[in-house]
């Protein structure tokens, strides 16, 4: 009986090894995918956590973007209201204006010859605008620096000096005529 009980625990026991055995062996067949799988996994994070950091440099590149352009129509507007003429009051506004700089700056302004392009561009009207002056050379001088200085946007195109025709007893020998063209934009 001692005989049978031992071959019998023998069995049962070579059995159990044989399952440990295959055990074994599946864990390292199964092993070496999942290893494989894992690391894969752990590069694949790797990488995403890359792209994420990319995407939230993007967002807030894009923000910051969207921000500016949500401005954009405002700080147009207070371009165009600060540095250049309403279309509708346009040349009753222009005229006054430049009188007033003459006036200022001590010349004599006769009649100005304005022409207005229709070609819109930027939601501007360009105004050409012809200027004969006569003064001094100082004053006229000081005219073209408050052209230039002025809240409204006004472009030398050229400037033609010749000395003064007046020879009168209140003209005196510094004096000269400039023949001014400007361009300055009307918006609507």
């Amino acid at each position: 009986m001692m005989h049978r009980r031992q071959k019998r625990q023998l069995i049962f026991a070579g059995f159990l090894a044989l399952i440990i055995l295959s055990n074994v062996l599946f864990f390292f067949i199964l092993l070496r995918p999942a290893r494989s799988d894992y690391f894969n996994l752990q590069g694949s994070i790797d990488e995403l956590q890359r792209q994420l950091g990319v995407s939230k440099t993007t967002r807030v590149r894009l923000e910051k973007t969207g921000d500016q352009l949500e401005r954009f129509d405002q700080d147009r507007e207070d371009l165009f209201s600060s540095h250049f003429i309403k279309f509708d009051p346009g040349f009753a506004d222009l005229s006054p204006r430049l009188s007033q700089m003459a006036v200022q700056a001590g010349v004599l302004r006769p009649v100005v010859d304005f022409g207005r392009e229709e070609i819109k561009q930027y939601g501007l009207y360009s105004v050409k605008i012809k200027i004969p002056v006569q003064g001094t050379y100082a004053n006229s001088v000081n005219f073209i620096k408050m052209l230039e200085s002025s809240n409204t946007f006004f472009l030398i195109d050229s400037i033609e000096v010749k000395a003064s025709g007046d020879t009168g007893p209140g003209s005196t020998s510094n004096a000269v005529a400039l023949s001014l063209s400007l361009e300055t934009f009307f918006y609507k």
